[in-house]
């Protein structure tokens, strides 16, 4: 098998190929001077190969390029390509909120496989049950909160993991089994009489102990910082944040740290200053198992 690298997950790529004792093959990229994309992969390919391609920012760049890789790659002699997407862009937009809307994440996983990927492997997916809706080919959904969660061990007093909402109230969960935490879930409340807005757990007290914040995505981080404005006047000790996919979009990091938060952790599906937890290991093993099956 051929790992394939692009420049949106080299590192990332790299350290697949290492755990598996495969080649890596960086594909070759540049852009002509109208602004289309130029992909070639310099060598003949034999047997499987797996691209390694995230789409984060700027993300329609990044999924043109995709495509276009996914044909080279065949055109070079691969007789299977799996694709690992770390980051799926247009994942949120799964349904139609608003009548005349795309289902976007249905138009991203479409033309992957249109453009003859044969497996397809996504990491945290916002909507796992997307890839069953809109996929006939093989797929997996890799969810590595407890490698996030495993980050903090020894480094917590009596911690408590916080999800964003109820609907993520499992992945806190997970998490907290990782910590042996208490767990919960963040509300919004308004107060009647002074109209004050508050972000706090619904049922478990954080006054003096140390409060993790877990996320699939962190993007402009604005629930975030109000939560851990909230969880501070609580009077919680220490504030951390963690989450697969950090965008950090209009100087989320800074205003994150300006709101109290003492540390802030994410995976490597996005490069990003704070990805200190590499998905390399899961998404390797996932690999693997595509290729015995």
């Amino acid at each position: 098998m051929t790992v394939i690298a692009t420049s949106s997950s080299l590192g990332l790529a790299a350290r697949v190929a290492s755990i598996l004792s495969h080649e890596l093959i960086v594909a070759e990229e540049k852009v002509f001077p109208d602004g289309e994309k130029y992909v070639r992969i310099p060598r003949r390919v034999s047997g499987d190969a797996i691209i390694i391609h995230s789409l984060h920012p700027p993300q329609d760049e990044r999924f043109v390029q995709l495509l276009l890789t996914i044909d080279a790659v065949r055109g070079v002699g691969a007789s299977r390509v799996i694709v690992a997407i770390p980051y799926l862009a247009y994942a949120r937009q799964d349904k139609r909120f608003l009548e005349g809307e795309p289902v976007s994440v249905g138009v991203v996983l479409k033309s992957v496989e249109a453009a003859s990927a044969d497996a397809l492997i996504t990491v945290d997916l916002h909507k796992p049950s997307s890839l069953d809706e809109w996929l006939r080919i093989p797929h997996a959904n890799l969810l590595p909160v407890q490698h996030l969660a495993s980050y903090f061990l020894g480094k917590l007093r009596d911690p408590v993991v916080l999800a964003p909402d109820k609907g993520a109230l499992a992945r806190a969960q997970l998490a907290a089994e990782t910590l042996n935490a208490s767990f919960d879930y963040i509300e919004k409340t308004r107060d009647k009489i002074t109209g004050g807005v508050s972000i706090l757990p619904r049922q478990v007290d954080v006054c003096g102990r140390d409060v993790v914040f877990i996320d699939d995505i962190i993007s402009t981080g604005g629930t975030l910082i109000a939560a851990a404005r909230s969880v501070t006047s609580a009077g919680a000790r220490s504030l951390y944040a963690a989450c697969t996919h950090a965008l950090l979009i209009s100087g989320a990091l800074d205003k994150l740290y300006a709101a109290g938060l003492k540390e802030v952790v994410a995976t490597d599906t996005v490069p990003s200053p704070v990805s200190k937890v590499s998905i390399a290991k899961p998404l390797a093993e996932a690999i693997a198992e595509f290729l015995i099956g």
